[in-house]
């Protein structure tokens, strides 16, 4: 056998604080604790005799508990074991279990014989087989959650939009519906979200969304391409799919083409069910490959893990990562208590090194009282032959499971919620279909002669899940016969309040809850997450089928009567205080009304609105809306943001701050109705201003701006903003900003290129941040050398078009990805319409025998969405004879369609950047006027 290379040196995606990290001067004095008769004076250590706890004790069941038999009969019931954890045992140290060493201070390795079965659990018997020199390593941790942030802040940098580039901004991939903890772990960090498509099975590697699309079209306008992967692909949580070793092998390598590092949380890795497929295929009459269902040694090939149970298991990602790139997140919550708080991470020897510095100085370890615990379960004290005198009468105590009765544990487990998944899911196959009535009238009225029919119906669908404790399911609303009369999300919203009134009193998991982002939550309310393993066993069959007769008879619904009311969500709430057998979600104390269908937080482009709002349009209307996405696009991002909403007697209000721009002083409140554009805004008064006094003044020179601009039905806005910017200025109110030279429009169009004297002139720390990774990220020596074209306006439009010299495609695009990356404004643009036309040198070939010097044409365009604008501009550089020139027009909407005269806008501005630069053969004489307003040639 070939010897194994060792892991690949990942420390280039370590985070800046992981890198810095130093072992812990105090730690590194535990060593010499061990020195038997060593007198510590050094360390802060209590004594243990005032711990309070003399022992600790339980009683615990026996491995055998469980048949591994899915509805097979339990084992002849047992008495359980007594566990005792004395206060000081007398074993060496490496195998003591006891209080005095448990609940004392110690190293992040934790107590040492539970560490050392959980390291020789993970080589020898969970992951036998991992392809590099040495193997894995372990480290404890305080349950995945914790593991997860542990090994976010390892590889994973916090970025701040106030602070820090576009392009500096790291990112996480996940499956497009995902385990939100994880998610939440991240956003805070201000990290990039990136979904993949999954199908029944798990994450999908090719195809539009899969792993490779994402990574090879990533836009790099968000920031960096993501480097890191968050995963559950055993009872893939909530859509219960076991992603399969051949699937694994695919995806594996599409993370090492671009270098990402796959993070695999995998609670449920036991809970893998074999008889879901076949159940499933016969149900539904499918035929399947019987070679599929026979049992699989996944380690046949390679050493075994001496056990029948674990070499059938589907195997972690750590079966194929030759490269080091695995860090895997296990978890004691669901082999014995969520409430232990105790799991470990594996991965290789030099990122569990950096991990367990981070545990250092945050955790330290895992309780020690649980640590004991779970120890004495499994190991049972370990006393050694000689630490017992032979005069001794004291009897070293039981042994606890040992690997034997912990894999016997574990198959037990499997084997009791297998059954109740296949006890949920009959339920489910045979109530999927209901009967509708269809009432058929003749020409006449005549009640006599009409006629009925009964349309049978598909209500939902769903896969048997091949592991873990959910079952995913999509309803199928478009078959409701109110689909006529309501949207598909509204009768969702309705449903999940139907099935908590009585008789049905089923709590169910939205889809919108594990929507990771805004695109996925927009799919989300078309699924639902059912968990079989919270109830008791025994109420498995009946609130399943309590949960088919809730579906049949919210299809027999006329109308949503009692499902719409105001308080209908904290209603249903208090309704489930009821009955906590039919809780699908998984969840112990369902007290919060909010958790199932507020959004995530909702924005317009960067403001958020207040969590009291259900979604923006249906607190502000769609004219508005548009109106303060555009706005904030062509001037700061908190230009206008949403303050307050409220509503009585049927109408809603919002409250508005307008920040008056190039006044960092001065903003004003203002109500908004409902039916703005229709009815006038009114300023409230103002939210700040520069100094005492101005207030009242700037109110009424505001007001006078606001009536002389307004016009009933048209928005009003961006006018007032333009106008109050100039008056204010020229009325010297509000503090003007340093940087007065450009126009408000002018400043949508492009951000200033050298950094203004604010009381401290930071210009070289703006131009070494600029110019940060520039040729690793980019590949380019310099910033890109743009030429401006005037800015025009149009009907609240924004229009700038900017050329630059290029020799290469890939230089070309690299202009354009360094762009997007380094200029939040143009980046947040509506539209950024390119086009390009280069003749570029061919390179020698070594299989080719003609090696002429020659060049090779290339003429593309991108219409970013503007259909047929790219072509145009194209069309333009071919009639005006431009080459080795890109040129980009940038199109901020102002919420006013333009029809044709946008191509025309187009084309001016990217021929005035053309004939800036001197590109055309064109003089600038010959040019037409494209506007009053512009700013004055420069370059960026």
């Amino acid at each position: 056998m070939a010897s194994l290379s060792p892991p690949l040196d990942l420390s280039h995606h370590f985070s800046y604080t992981t890198k810095q990290r130093a072992p812990s001067a105090v730690k590194g004095f535990y060593k010499y604790f061990l020195i038997p008769g060593i007198a510590n004076l050094a360390g802060g250590l209590p004594n243990a005799s005032y711990f309070p706890y003399d022992t600790l004790e339980a009683s615990a069941a026996h491995p055998q508990r469980f048949s591994t038999v899915p509805g097979g009969r339990k084992a002849r019931e047992q008495p359980s074991e007594r566990l005792i954890i004395p206060k000081e045992s007398p074993s060496a140290m490496q195998k003591k279990i006891d209080i005095t060493t448990a609940l004392q201070y110690g190293t992040v390795e934790g107590i040492p014989p539970l560490a050392t079965f959980i390291n020789q659990f993970v080589r020898e018997h969970l992951h036998p087989n991992v392809p590099y020199a040495d193997g894995p390593a372990t480290v404890l941790s305080a349950g995945a959650t914790d593991g997860f942030a542990k090994a976010v802040e390892a590889f994973t940098n916090t970025w701040n939009p106030d602070r820090d580039w576009v392009h500096l901004r790291q990112g996480v991939l996940c499956e497009e519906f995902v385990y939100m903890n994880a998610i939440q772990t991240v956003q805070p960090r201000g990290l990039n979200v990136a979904p993949v498509a999954i199908d029944a099975e798990g994450m999908l590697p090719y195809g539009p969304g899969g792993l490779l699309d994402v990574l090879q079209n990533w836009d790099y306008r968000k920031g960096r391409r993501p480097h890191l992967m968050y995963t559950i692909t055993i009872g893939q949580n909530p859509t219960g799919g076991t992603l399969s070793v051949e699937r694994r092998k695919e995806i594996y390598a599409i993370c090492q083409k671009f270098d990402v590092i796959i993070v695999e949380d995998d609670p449920y890795w036991n809970l893998q069910y074999p008889s879901a497929q076949e159940m499933q295929a016969q149900y539904r009459n499918a035929v399947i490959d019987k070679n599929r269902l026979s049992k699989r040694n996944y380690n046949a090939e390679g050493k075994s893990s001496g056990y029948e149970f674990l070499d059938s298991l589907v195997p972690s990602y750590l079966s194929v990562d030759t490269d080091g790139r695995v860090v895997r997140l296990d978890t004691f919550s669901k082999t014995i208590a969520p409430g232990c708080r105790l799991g470990w991470i594996t991965a290789q020897p030099a990122v569990i090194e950096r991990i367990s510095r981070i545990i250092e100085t945050s955790t330290q370890q895992p309780s020690g009282f649980v640590q004991a615990m779970v120890a004495e379960l499994i190991l049972g004290q370990q006393i050694d032959d000689d630490s017992v005198s032979s005069s001794s009468k004291e009897k070293p105590q039981k042994e606890g499971w040992q690997m034997d009765g912990w894999v016997r544990w574990l198959e037990g487990l499997r084997a009791g919620y297998e059954h109740r998944m296949q006890q949920m899911c009959i339920r489910l196959e045979e109530g999927q279909y209901t009967t509708i009535d269809a009432k058929r009238d003749t020409d006449d009225d005549d009640e006599e002669n009409s006629w009925e029919i009964l349309d049978k119906v598909q209500m939902y669908d769903f896969s048997w899940p091949t592991g873990g404790m959910f079952i995913w399911i999509k309803v199928c609303y478009d078959t409701h016969p109110l689909r006529q009369k309501y949207a598909p999300e509204r009768l969702a919203k309705a449903m999940w309040v139907h099935f908590t009134h009585k008789p049905y009193l089923c709590l169910l998991g939205p889809g919108t809850m594990f929507s990771p982002t805004e695109e996925t939550q927009r799919r989300g309310w078309q699924y639902l997450r059912l968990c079989f393993a919270a109830m008791p066993e025994e109420e498995v069959v009946p609130v399943s089928e309590r949960l088919v007769e809730g579906f049949r008879a919210f299809w027999q619904r006329k109308d949503l009567d009692g499902l719409e009311d105001e308080d209908g969500l904290a209603q249903a709430m208090d309704r489930m205080q009821i009955d906590p057998a039919a809780n699908f979600l998984e969840i112990r104390s369902p007290t919060i009304t909010s958790l199932f269908w507020k959004p995530q937080s909702s924005l317009i482009n960067g403001s958020a609105l207040p969590n009291n709002m259900s979604t923006p349009l249906e607190i502000i209307n769609t004219d508005l809306a548009e109106e303060i996405e555009a706005i904030n696009a062509i001037y700061d991002p908190d230009t206008i943001t949403i303050s307050t909403s409220t509503s009585s007697s049927g109408a809603t209000s919002t409250t508005i701050k307008l920040q008056i721009p190039n006044h960092p002083h001065l903003s004003f409140l203002l109500a908004i109705e409902a039916t703005y554009p229709d009815t006038l805004p009114k300023i409230l008064g103002t939210a700040s201003t520069a100094s005492r006094g101005e207030g009242k003044i700037a109110i009424d020179v505001l007001e006078d701006i606001l009536g002389r601009t307004y016009q009933p039905g048209a928005v009003c806005l961006f006018d007032v903003l333009n106008e109050a910017s100039e008056a204010f200025e020229e009325l010297n109110i509000g503090g003007v900003s340093v940087n007065t030279e450009e126009t408000p429009t002018a400043s949508a169009a492009s951000k200033t290129s050298t950094a203004q004297d604010d009381g401290q002139n930071d210009t070289d720390l703006q131009a070494g941040l600029a110019s940060l990774s520039l040729h690793e990220t980019f590949g380019l020596e310099a910033p890109p050398d743009w030429i401006l074209s005037e800015v025009v306006t149009e009907k609240k439009s924004v229009f700038v078009g900017r050329a630059a010299h290029v020799t290469s495609l890939d230089q070309a695009q690299a202009y354009l990805d360094y762009l997007l990356a380094s200029d939040r404004k143009v980046a947040s643009a509506t539209h950024n319409i390119t086009a390009w036309r280069i003749r570029q040198k061919k390179q020698p070939s070594s299989t080719s025998k003609d090696n002429t010097p020659g060049e090779m044409i290339i003429q593309d365009c991108d219409d970013d969405g503007e259909t047929a604008a790219g072509g145009r501009l194209l069309h333009l550089m071919q009639l005006m004879d431009v080459w080795d020139v890109v040129v980009v027009v940038t199109r901020w909407y102002g919420g006013i369609h333009l029809g044709p005269d946008r191509f025309r806008i187009i084309n001016a501005v990217g021929r005035d950047a053309l004939v800036r630069g001197g590109f055309g053969k064109e003089k600038e004489k010959e040019t037409n006027s494209i506007g009053e307003k512009g700013k004055k040639k420069g370059k960026k």
